[in-house]
C-alpha cells in the first residue's frame, strides 16, 4: 500500500460522505512512533463543513476500515489520521522483497505514459563539467525510476551547435587565434586577441589540427577558416562528453542537434505559424513574440534584425518536435542559469498551441568538489570537470553523493568524507549493505543447517529485535518510497532512504549473536538485501554480494 493508493481510498470515502467538497489534503510519512502515514483530512474537511476535526476523522476512519483497503490499524489523534501496518502485513512485504529480487517495488503508477527526459545538453565547446555530471547522475536516476513505476522512457540531449550563435563563433575564433599562434603568426600567443577562449580545451583542438593539416588553412578566409574550426571543435567536445557520459554510467536514446533542426526547417515553420497565429510583431527591425499575452514578463525575439532566428526560436521548434514525436509528459532538467528561461518557454509554447499542463522543468543547482573546505578548480582556474572528479572519486560514490543533496541547493563533495572507507562516508555506508546482509544471511543459513537455536539479542526465539523491526518497516515502505519518488521527480529520496536503510542494517548487525537464523529474521535478510539492492539500481549504482 502506498500514500496515493491510500489518497484514492480516503478520496472516494470523501466523496461517499461529503460529495462535491472541494477538499485538498496530503498523506505524508508519519512522525516517529506514530504509523506509516498521516493526514490531516479531517482538518481540511472540518474547515469546510463546520463539523468537528474528530468527528470527521472517525467518520472517514470507520468507512476506510469498512473497505478494508489499510493492512493495519487506524488511528484518530487530535483530528488527525494515523495509519500503522500490522506485523503480519510487514512479513508479507519481506516474504515479497526475498522473491522480487531487485523488482520488488516496482509499481504501475505511470504505466502506458510516454516520458521525454531531456538532461545535461551541455553547449558543445569543451568537456562537461562537475556541475553537468550531478544533472547527469539524477538525471539518470530518475529515468530508471519513472521506469520502475511503468513509463515508457527517452532520454535525449540536446546540442546547441548552430554555427552562427555567438558561442560557436568564440569557439571557432578562439580555435583559430590559437591555430595561428602555433605557427608564430600575429606575435604567436603573447599577442593573443582579448576575449577568446584561452582553455585546455580549445589550445588542445588547435594543435590537433595543426598537426593533422598543417598550415594548410593559413591563407583560408578567417570566416570559412573559423566556421571549419568551430565544427571541428564542437564535435570534439560532444565526442569528449559522450566519453564522459559512459564513463560514469549514463546513456542518452538520442542526442538531437540544433543545427539539423533547422536544416530541416523546423524552426522557420514554428516562425511562420506563431505569424499567421497573429502573435508576432515588428520592432526595431527584429520579429518579436507577444510573450505578455501568455504569462511572461515580457515579450521576446525569434528573429534578429539581421533575419537570424535567437535561441527562443530554436528552443520552441524543439520542444514542439518533442510533442510531435507524442509524448504524454516533456520533462527538462536544466541548470539554474535557465530559470529565467521557464517562463517564456513555457509561454511560447501556449502560444503556439501546446498543452503546457505536459510540459515539467526541474531546474538542478551545480556541485563542487571541496578539498580542506576550498573548491577544487580545474586547469587555470576553470570550473572542474567530471572526468578529473572521477580522477578522484570512483563513479558509484560519486553519483550518491551527487544525489543527496536536493535539486535547489547547491552540492558540496567534500573530498576527505567521498574517499574514506568507511562509514562517515554515507555513499561507502550504502554499497556495504547488501554485503552486510549477504554475510548475515549466509550465517544463518549455516546455522538453520546446523540446528543452532537461533538468538537475537534483546528478543525471543522466535521475534525479531528492535533494529530488525525497523529494517522490517523500511523494506515494507520501500515500494512508496521508490513511487513517491518518481511522481513527485524526486531521485534523492531514494539516495536518502538508501543512506537511512545502511544505517539500521548497521545496528541489526550490532544486535546480532552468532547462530541468529530464525526463519522470521532469514526472510527480513533476504527481502532487505533485495530491498536494497533495487534501490541501489535505481541510483545506478552496483550493489554486489561482496564489497
Amino acid at each position: 500500500m502506498t500514500r496515493r493508493l491510500l489518497r484514492e481510498a480516503i478520496a472516494r470515502a470523501i466523496e461517499s460522505e461529503w460529495p462535491g467538497v472541494p477538499v485538498r489534503f496530503e498523506v505524508r510519512l508519519a512522525r516517529a512512533q506514530g504509523g506509516e502515514f498521516s493526514s490531516a483530512v479531517a482538518r481540511a474537511i472540518a474547515a469546510l463543513t463546520g463539523q468537528g476535526a474528530r468527528d470527521v476523522a472517525l467518520i472517514l476512519r470507520a468507512r476506510l476500515q469498512a473497505a478494508k483497503l489499510w493492512p493495519g490499524t487506524i488511528e484518530e489523534a487530535n483530528g488527525f489520521l494515523n495509519f500503522r501496518m500490522d506485523d503480519g502485513f510487514v512479513a508479507e512485504q519481506a516474504a515479497r522483497a526475498a522473491q522480487g529480487g531487485e523488482r520488488y517495488g516496482a509499481g504501475t503508477a505511470l504505466a502506458g505514459k510516454r516520458i521525454n527526459v531531456e538532461f545535461v545538453s551541455s553547449d558543445p565547446t569543451g568537456p562537461l563539467t562537475l556541475s553537468a555530471g550531478r544533472i547527469a547522475a539524477c538525471g539518470e536516476a530518475l529515468c530508471r525510476l519513472l521506469e520502475f513505476q511503468g513509463a515508457d522512457v527517452t532520454r535525449e540531449y540536446f546540442v546547441n551547435d548552430v554555427p552562427s550563435s555567438s558561442k560557436m563563433r568564440l569557439l571557432g575564433e578562439s580555435v583559430g587565434a590559437f591555430y595561428e599562434a602555433t605557427f608564430g603568426r600575429d606575435g604567436g600567443e603573447d599577442s593573443l586577441p582579448e576575449g577568446i577562449l584561452q582553455d585546455a580545451f580549445v589550445r588542445r583542438v588547435a594543435q590537433d589540427i595543426a598537426t593533422r593539416d598543417g598550415t594548410s588553412h593559413l591563407l583560408e578566409p578567417e570566416a570559412e577558416r573559423n566556421l571549419f574550426f568551430a565544427r571541428q571543435a564542437a564535435a570534439t567536445a560532444v565526442a569528449l562528453q559522450k566519453s564522459a557520459l559512459q564513463n560514469f554510467g549514463v546513456r542518452f536514446d538520442l542526442w538531437t542537434s540544433e543545427n539539423a533542426l533547422r536544416a530541416e526547417g523546423r524552426v522557420a515553420a514554428v516562425v511562420e505559424k506563431l505569424q499567421r497565429l497573429g502573435h508576432t510583431y515588428q520592432r526595431e527591425g527584429a520579429l518579436w513574440l507577444r510573450t505578455t499575452a501568455f504569462g511572461d514578463e515580457a515579450d521576446r525575439p525569434l528573429l534578429r534584425s539581421n533575419n537570424q532566428p535567437t535561441y527562443l526560436a530554436s528552443d520552441i521548434a524543439y520542444h514542439v518536435f518533442k510533442f510531435e514525436r507524442g509524448f504524454d509528459v516533456v520533462l527538462n532538467i536544466w541548470t539554474a542559469e535557465h530559470h529565467p528561461y521557464m517562463a517564456r518557454t513555457r509561454a511560447a509554447l501556449s502560444a503556439i498551441g501546446i498543452d503546457v499542463s505536459r510540459l515539467e522543468t526541474l531546474v538542478c543547482e551545480g556541485a563542487r568538489l571541496l578539498e580542506d573546505g576550498k573548491r577544487v578548480e580545474g586547469a587555470d582556474g576553470a570550473p572542474l570537470l567530471l572526468d578529473d572528479a572521477l580522477g578522484e572519486v570512483d563513479a558509484d560514490t560519486l553519483r550518491l553523493h551527487l544525489l543527496l543533496t536536493p535539486w535547489d541547493r547547491v552540492c558540496d563533495v567534500d573530498l576527505e568524507v567521498a574517499t574514506r572507507d568507511d562509514e562517515g562516508n554515507p555513499a561507502y555506508a550504502a554499497r556495504l549493505a547488501p554485503a552486510r546482509l549477504g554475510a548475515m544471511i549466509r550465517e544463518g543459513e549455516v546455522a538453520q543447517e546446523r540446528e543452532v537455536v537461533p538468538v537475537v539479542a534483546g528478543a525471543a526465539e522466535t521475534e525479531l529485535g528492535v533494529a530488525e523491526k525497523e529494517l522490517a518497516r523500511l523494506v515494507a515502505l520501500w515500494p512508496d518510497t521508490a513511487e513517491n519518488a518518481a511522481l513527485r521527480r524526486d531521485p534523492q529520496l531514494v539516495a536518502r532512504w538508501a543512506v537511512d536503510f545502511a544505517g539500521t542494517v548497521r545496528h541489526v548487525l550490532a544486535a546480532s549473536r552468532p547462530g541468529a537464523g530464525s526463519s522470521a529474521r532469514l526472510n527480513l535478510l533476504r527481502g532487505a538485501r533485495a530491498a536494497i539492492r533495487s534501490a541501489l539500481h535505481l541510483l545506478g549504482v552496483e550493489a554486489g554480494e561482496r564489497f
